[in-house]
Order: structure tokens, then C-alpha cells, then sequence
């Protein structure tokens, strides 16, 4: 099978796309039924120099970014699929995409938009989710086959937008084993040396699906409560489009006279990622929708203890390697990680080595060999 992947971003790429990419395409390279892979990019992301092998059976072409709107394919990406003569097409993204009569399988992993359009965003942003809304149901209602990354996408599909189940492949992204990447740390720089054990950590950009507004109202709760947890540490990036949420959290701060016990970390590296993995109280899911959740999958494999909103989809991936809060209730959050405060050594060792174990039920071999299966049913190559 010769299969073309298509990574019709606008040009840039969130951390989850990459770390997907990173570790899909090298093992569908290698599956049996895989004679050749064409993988077209933005020429900005330089998705050839992420490897470390050759890829034999691989090609790296450049592709025009994509802007709303504009559904022809760029006459240069269409002269290389021309040569190339895929069986399949694969864009593990939401957009509209056609090529003479080449089956299309899309795969949908950003529920945010779909979900969560308005919410506190600002009016750009609300703009842009419905224009994300009409985009992805374009290419959902005309693509010849959808992946789904969880049963909550797959559900959703069905149920809001009457997607037939036989054209939706349920296939969940892996989890990387971490275990050695676990010597290899850094503090990061805005974190105190002495607040280590000591915090909450959260992760992921800063908008108001993240819902950091639980955590900052518990922190409140706990310094009433507790003074076992010195402060909240919350990695991750705030773009201009969001600095009025960044403002709002920053007033619910100040109101609670929390400035000294909540650190902004910014855009951490893996090896700062992992020193916070490994020296945090506990982890602290809050995300209002999540797809899958690549950074929960990155917490259970460092084994952290785990407290997360009872959103979708994150039950379904947590498992029983989490304990769930109510979504919106500080008080219930502050309640848990109380919750955890009570627990000895050895039911602390229990929950980090569950975690670890639910980690490592979501393989990225499985994730690329099943999405391999899913594009031979779309190419007719198997049945379903």
C-alpha cells in the first residue's frame, strides 16, 4: 500500500501533532503492508530532521499551509501525489482535502473547538471555533473513512452529527514509555529549589478551555485547609489572542493574595518536563474537553499522582489511574487533593505504580499498526 499523509497545519504544530508524527510514521514505514510513505508538511516545520534513521520508504515534500477556505490542493503537492500514485490519503488533521478519486481518511483529535467554541473566549477566537466547526464536519461528512482517537470522539461523531459508526475507526494515540528519560532532568528556573514534593502541577496552553480556574479556587480552599502544599507551578504557553484569560486568572490571584504560592513556568523543555513529573505533590487535570490527552498520558507514565476534572474524555483514558473531581468546583478539587494529603507512603507508591501500568495499555506500535488497518479498509485493501 502506498500511502500519502498530508499535514495540512497552518503552518505551525502543537507539541501532541509532533509527538505523533514523531513515532506513527517511522512504524507505518515499517509495517509489512506499507510499500511507501509521501509525507507533505508546511516547509516551516522541517518534519524530515526529526528522525534519527533513515527512512527508506519515506519521502519528505513541502505543501503550502492551509488557509480556510481553500480546498484545491497547491499544483506543486498535486504534481508529487501525481508521481507518488497513492492507494490512500491520510490527513491526521480536520480539514478538507480531495485528490482526483483517492480515498481520504480523516482523523479528528481536537475536540476544543467542537465543543467548547465560546466558553470565555474571546470574540476572534469564538470566530475562528465555529469557522474550525464548519471546516471539520466538511471534511468528517466527506471523507471516505474517520479515525477517532477515543470512544468520546467516536461517540460524538455518531450521536451530534450522524456519522455512520462503520465509517469510523476508534484508534487511541500511544503513551511513550519515559522510564528512560527519568535521570535525565532540569529544574526549571522559575521554580524554587526548596518547593520540590511540595506542588500541584498542570500543564498545557493557557486558555479557558483549560479550565485553570479549579485549581487557582482549590488553592484558595487549601491554604485554609493545608499547609502542607507550598504552591501551584502551571507550565505552558499564553498567546496574544488569550492574555484577557491569563488577566482573569491573574485577578482571581491577587484576590485571594495567592501571587506567592503560584509559579508560571511558561514553555518547558522535556527534561523540565520531567523534573516537575517527578517532584510534584500531584498532578492536576482541568481541561473542560480533551480528545485524548497526551499530557495525562505523560503523567501516568512518570507515575505522578493523578486528580482530574470529570470531563470527557479524560475518565476514559485516566482509568483508575486518577481520582476525579467535580468540573467548576474548587471546593470538591481542594477536597481531593485533601484526599491525597491523608495517604501514607505505601497508597502513594500503589496509585504511582497504577498509573504507570495504565500508561503503558497505550502503545504506539498498536496506534500505528491499527492505523494502518483503518487506511486498508479505506483503500478496500481489507475488510472491516
Amino acid at each position: 500500500m502506498r500511502i500519502a499523509i498530508i499535514n495540512l497545519t497552518g503552518g505551525g504544530m502543537s507539541g501532541g501533532y509532533k509527538k505523533y508524527l514523531s513515532n506513527v510514521i517511522p512504524r507505518m514505514a515499517s509495517n509489512p503492508a506499507v510499500e511507501a510513505l509521501l509525507c507533505a508538511s508546511p516547509p516551516c516545520l522541517n518534519v524530515h530532521e526529526w528522525f534519527d534513521e533513515p527512512l527508506s520508504n519515506v519521502e519528505f515534500v513541502n505543501c503550502k499551509p492551509f488557509r480556510f477556505m481553500r480546498h484545491s490542493s497547491d499544483q506543486d503537492l498535486k504534481q508529487r501525489l501525481e508521481k507518488f500514485s497513492p492507494d490512500v490519503i491520510f490527513l491526521p488533521i480536520e480539514r478538507f482535502f480531495k485528490f482526483n478519486k483517492v480515498p481520504i481518511v480523516n482523523m479528528v483529535r481536537n475536540m476544543e473547538p467542537l465543543v467548547f467554541p465560546n466558553g470565555s473566549n474571546p470574540i476572534s477566537e469564538r470566530v475562528r471555533n465555529w469557522s474550525r466547526i464548519w471546516e471539520v464536519r466538511k471534511a468528517v461528512n466527506k471523507a471516505g473513512r474517520v479515525i477517532a482517537v477515543s470512544k468520546f470522539v467516536k461517540d460524538f461523531l455518531i450521536v451530534r452529527w450522524d456519522i455512520f459508526s462503520d465509517r469510523i475507526g476508534e484508534v487511541y494515540h500511544g503513551i511513550e514509555d519515559l522510564s528512560q528519560k527519568e535521570s535525565n532532568v532540569v529544574r526549571p528556573s522559575s521554580i524554587p529549589e526548596e518547593l520540590g514534593g511540595k506542588f500541584i502541577f498542570t500543564a498545557g496552553s493557557i486558555r479557558p478551555a483549560r479550565g485553570l480556574e479549579d485549581v487557582l479556587y482549590a488553592l484558595n480552599h487549601l491554604s485554609v485547609k493545608s499547609s502542607n502544599i507550598s504552591g501551584l507551578v502551571i507550565a505552558g504557553d499564553t498567546t496574544s489572542a488569550m492574555m484577557r484569560y491569563r488577566k482573569k486568572l491573574e485577578a482571581i490571584i491577587n484576590t485571594y493574595n495567592l501571587s506567592s504560592r503560584v509559579y508560571w513556568a511558561g514553555n518547558l523543555n522535556e527534561k523540565e518536563m520531567t523534573w516537575c513529573y517527578q517532584n510534584c505533590f500531584a498532578f492536576v487535570m482541568t481541561s473542560r474537553v480533551e480528545s485524548f490527552g497526551m499530557i495525562a498520558g505523560e503523567a501516568m507514565a512518570h507515575g505522578c499522582i493523578c486528580i482530574s476534572a470529570d470531563n470527557p474524555c479524560l475518565p476514559e483514558i485516566f482509568g483508575d489511574a486518577a481520582i476525579f473531581y467535580t468540573p467548576y468546583s474548587g471546593e470538591d478539587l481542594a477536597n481531593k487533593v485533601m484526599k491525597v494529603l491523608s495517604w501514607d507512603s505505601q497508597k502513594r507508591a500503589l496509585a504511582s505504580e497504577t498509573a504507570r501500568q495504565r500508561a503503558s495499555e497505550f502503545s504506539w506500535d498498536r496506534t500505528a499498526e491499527q492505523t494502518v488497518n483503518e487506511l486498508m479498509i479505506a483503500a478496500g485493501m481489507k475488510n472491516q
